[in-house]
Order: structure tokens, then sequence, then C-alpha cells
């Protein structure tokens, strides 16, 4: 052991500060670089796009978008029941992270190797490990949200989370910056290499933050009560802790009818790419302004959290996210006077877009986390997560309703799903105030 190493070795041991500054710039350096990557493949304009260059179906574009929220959502409460008796779960986190950032790679040479020749193939290769890269992610978000519980503060844990949004957004800028570039007229690339060398940069983006996790201090967690011991009692355990729990019943019910409001999310760049007229150009635009509506997230997520806690944030969020569909739906009235020129109002719909997408998931969370304790935490993440996964059926219902009634309709729909999750969330308590009631 060297000098440095010692004398860091004594200071973390010796200093809960270091320790937590350690833990923090781990977290923040992790969520910078996550935010810059996944921008690359943008689930509401990247990835919905490249799928429609492979076909023409609106059903398969929308299931695109359902394998990205549902491979996530799926694994999650399997998972909880084995992360409960883990006492460590940085291991889980580091390897599940490391897998999954590799599939990514692996789509990006199918897409560059098959693309031209056999695009059918890199269609259903991509999809394919788009979904299993979601998966993994899902299995490392429930280590994350554990080991963010236990080594950041509760009253620090918004403001981190916030400046970490932000950070990431500009990060994310860059990447913007680089996904309309890369997708412009100007660009070297053409379809499909285009989309293949923004699937290979989100790849090693996101492989060098699991550097970040793999640099945090995890401290001895308690072992899990018998209760959560075996996955094969999980099923059960939800449905008793539904029917025991009821304002966890109704936080699962409010974070359902949010998730329904992605039944419009992939289809307002083919409205703007199909029924406005707008180019391709216009997509890096979409995503650049999606970032900047993530840093207003950022800076959401900081005041709201910390002030007044999840509840406030949750129906905050759930407001701004009818706020997409409802400007889509003007630009569409005024199209035929504004012309070309409607991209500029239109790219009010990402603006909104990254608000609500970027600020959505953190309050049911920090909800979870304030109102139940150590041990049982990972199966209620994991419970809400795993049921969220019913809502991966949203975009495919998108498909449905564009391809069998109009895109107006989707976008209403939106609206309607936005507004019943704002209605059914006026009741939960609040736990951060000693409003719950069990």
């Amino acid at each position: 052991m060297t000098h440095s190493e010692a004398a860091d070795h004594v200071t973390t041991s010796d200093s809960p500060s270091h320790y937590e500054a350690r833990n923090a710039w781990a977290i923040a350096g992790d969520m910078v670089l996550f935010m810059t990557g996944v921008t690359f493949i943008n689930q509401t304009v990247v990835l919905p796009s490249f799928v429609a260059g492979l076909t023409d179906s609106e059903t398969i574009v929308g299931l695109a978008g359902g394998l990205t929220s549902g491979g996530w959502l799926l694994p999650q409460l399997l998972v909880a029941s084995q992360l409960a008796r883990v006492p460590r779960k940085k291991d889980l986190l580091v390897r599940a992270a490391l897998l999954g950032r590799t599939f990514l790679f692996l789509v990006a040479l199918a897409i560059w190797l098959l693309g031209w020749q056999r695009p059918p193939v890199a269609l259903v290769i991509g999809l394919a490990g788009v979904f299993a890269f979601f998966c993994m992610d899902g299995v490392a978000t429930m280590a994350w949200y554990d080991l963010l519980a236990r080594i950041i503060p509760e009253r620090r844990r918004g403001r981190l989370l916030g400046i970490s949004q932000f950070v990431g957004g500009l990060g994310a800028i860059g990447a913007g910056i680089a996904v309309r570039f890369i997708l412009s007229e100007e660009s070297p690339w053409a379809f499909p290499d285009n989309y293949a060398l923004l699937f290979g940069l989100a790849s090693i983006t996101l492989l060098v933050a699991v550097a970040f996790l793999n640099r945090i201090r995890e401290p001895e967690s308690p072992p899990a009560d018998k209760e959560f011991a075996s996955s094969r009692r999980v099923l059960a355990l939800l449905l008793a802790t539904l029917d025991r729990d009821r304002p966890f019943l109704r936080l699962v019910t409010v974070r359902l009818l949010s998730g329904c409001i992605s039944v419009a999310s992939v289809f307002y760049v083919l409205y703007a790419t199909r029924e406005l007229g707008l180019g391709m150009d216009a997509a890096g635009l979409f995503v650049s302004a999606q970032v900047v509506g993530s840093l207003a997230a950022g800076l959401l997520t900081s005041a709201l959290q910390d002030r007044w806690g999840p509840i406030v944030h949750m129906r905050a969020t759930a407001g701004l996210s009818a706020i997409p569909p409802v400007i889509a739906l003007c630009a569409g009235r005024f199209a035929g006077v504004l012309g070309q020129r409607v991209l500029y109002p239109y790219m009010l719909v990402y603006f909104f877009l990254g608000i609500s997408m970027g600020a959505m998931g953190w309050p049911y969370v920090n909800w979870i986390i304030e109102y139940t304790d150590e041990v049982k935490r990972p199966l209620y993440i994991g419970a809400l997560n795993t049921l969220g996964a019913v809502t991966m059926l949203a975009p495919v219902l998108g498909g449905w309703v564009v391809r069998s009634v109009s895109y107006s309709a989707v976008f209403v729909l939106a609206v309607v799903f936005a507004l019943s999750s704002l209605v059914v969330s006026l009741p939960l308590p609040n736990p951060r105030r000693g409003q719950v009631e069990g």
C-alpha cells in the first residue's frame, strides 16, 4: 500500500464527511455520463426515427417504445426479492451496468454490418439489444436506488439529484448537438450508418460511467427479514402489501396513469416528419429542446423535492406532462398558416416532454424512501416498477390509435392520462409531514 492509499484508507475510515463526499461524486459522475450517453439513443426521437427508417408500421414503432420501458421495469420485482437479502449491492450494480451497456455496442455493430443488406435482421437485433440494455439497467437501478438511500442523507438527496441532473443535461446538450449533425443532410454518414455511430457513442459513454459506480464505498446493510427471503413468494407478498397498504396502492395507481402518458411520446417525431413536413434535421433540434427541458427538470427536482417533498413534485410533474400533447394538437391546427415555421413552437413539445420525463421517476421513489424502512424498500420499489411494466403496452396502443384513427386522437388520449394521474394523486398522504395512514 502506498502512502497516498494509506492516507486515503485512514481518511475514509475516520472521516464520515470524506466517505459521503466520495460517494456523492460517484453517484453524480454516473448520472452525468448516463444522461449524456442515453441522449445518443434518445427514446422519443432517435430510437423511433431509427425504427421508422426500417419499417412503415406505427405499431412496431410503438413496440420499440414499449420495449424500452418494459425492459427497464419487468425484472425489478424479482430482483427486489433477492436484493433485500444481499448485504452489499455494489457488485450487482456494477455487473448489471457493465453487461447491459455492452449490448448497445453489439447493436451498433449489427446496424453497421447488416443495416444495408438485411434491414429486417438489423431491426430485430436492434430491438432485442435495446430491450436487453434496459432490462440490465432495470436490475442495476434497483441496487442504485438502494445505495442512494443508504449513502446520501435525506436532506441532501434532492440537491444532489437536481445538480447532477443539471450537469448531466449540459453533457446531453453536447450529445444533442452531435445527434443533430450526425442525422443531418451534411453528415458524412448516411442511414443506417449514422444510427450505428449513435449507438456506438452511447455504449462507450455509458461504459465509462461504470468506472464511477466502481468508486462507491458501500456500508454494510442489515440482513433482510425472512419475509423477503424467497423470490417464489414475492407475488403473494405484493398482493398482500397492496391489500394492506392502501397509500402504496394509490401510489401505484398514480404511477400507472402517469406511465400511460407514453402512449404518445414516440409519435411526436413521426407526426413532425410525416404530417407537418419537417425534415430529419428537426430531429436533432428536438433532442436539444428535450435536453434543455431535462435541465429545467433538474431545477424542479432540487426545489420541489427538498422544500415540499415528493407529493408536490409528483403533482407538478403530472400537470406538466399534459402540455406536450396540447402543443402538438395546436401545432397541427396552425401548421397550414405557419408552414416550416411550425418547427419553433413544436420544439416546445420536446422542451416540456424533457421536463416531465426528467422529473417523473424521482417523486415516486422518494415517496417510498421516506415512507418505508430499509428492509422493505427494495420490495416496494421493485413492486412499483414491475407493476409499471404494464405501461409498456401504452406506446403499442398509441401505434394502433395512430393507424386506426389519427395522431390527434393519440395526443388527446395522452392528455386524459395526464389529468387522471393528477386527480388520483390528490388524496395521497405526504410521509414527510407525518400524514401517512397505514
